[in-house]
């Protein structure tokens, strides 16, 4: 199994476009230090204002979709733009199955995995209360409700973040101390431990883990 990530930045029509343009640069940034970071991951940005990417360790999608949701929430906070997209950031779309083919160099990504969350993303882009979402191809419907009401809790408590919060849980997730985040972002480490206690840091990070080491092979029959 594969997964693949669809997701789009939420009200991005409300963004200047020279504001668009420096979001969409910051946010291929990032993509390029997972591209990095994680063994054969890659994306692309498409239609300006959307990603999809290729993870080849599957369990390390959410990981990888909560990352780019608290990086978006930082940066908007600085913009002027629609409150749904200071709250929300993105919405995304994990899916989980077969890749018939996936090359960065031919920009190519093809197979079910990506129908999966390319489907499920336009789904959830036409209805105001959705912003994430999870389909396992193998998996009966049951085990992928379960999974998508897991991932919307997430999505929520996320959602529930001030950017100062967020961008402290965005360097917590990616394995900073909260000594390098203190130096990093110029505030006293207590800052950094009540910022991340009040956005129930330990909640996230059990939450994450867990789903890392979920049985999918066991959960799909």
């Amino acid at each position: 199994m594969i997964a693949t990530i669809s997701a789009d930045i939420v009200r991005s029509t409300s963004l200047k476009t020279r504001d668009l343009m420096a979001l969409r640069d910051k946010l291929r940034g990032l993509l390029d230090q997972f591209e990095e970071e994680y063994p054969a991951f890659w994306a692309r940005i498409v239609r300006g204002d959307s990603v999809e990417c290729v993870v080849p360790e599957y369990r390390l999608a959410l990981r990888i979709a909560i990352l780019i949701k608290l990086f978006v929430k930082v940066q908007a906070a600085c913009l002027d733009c629609h409150e749904l997209l200071l709250r929300h950031g993105i919405r995304f779309s994990i899916g989980i199955g077969s890749l018939d083919y996936a090359d960065k160099k031919d920009d190519i990504i093809n197979g079910e995995a990506i129908y999966i969350s390319g489907r499920n993303l336009d789904e959830i882009s036409r209805k105001s209360s959705i912003f994430t979402v999870l389909e396992m191809a193998a998996a009966p419907r049951a085990v992928n409700d379960m999974m998508d009401s897991y991932v919307a809790l997430l999505g929520n408590l996320v959602d529930s973040y001030s950017a100062k919060q967020a961008e402290v849980v965005f360097y917590k997730l990616r394995g900073y101390k909260e000594t390098e985040i203190s130096e990093r972002l110029g505030i006293y480490q207590s800052s950094v431990n009540m910022r991340s206690s009040q956005a129930q840091w330990g909640l996230l990070r059990t939450a994450i883990r867990d789903f890392e080491e979920m049985d999918y092979e066991c959960l799909c029959g």
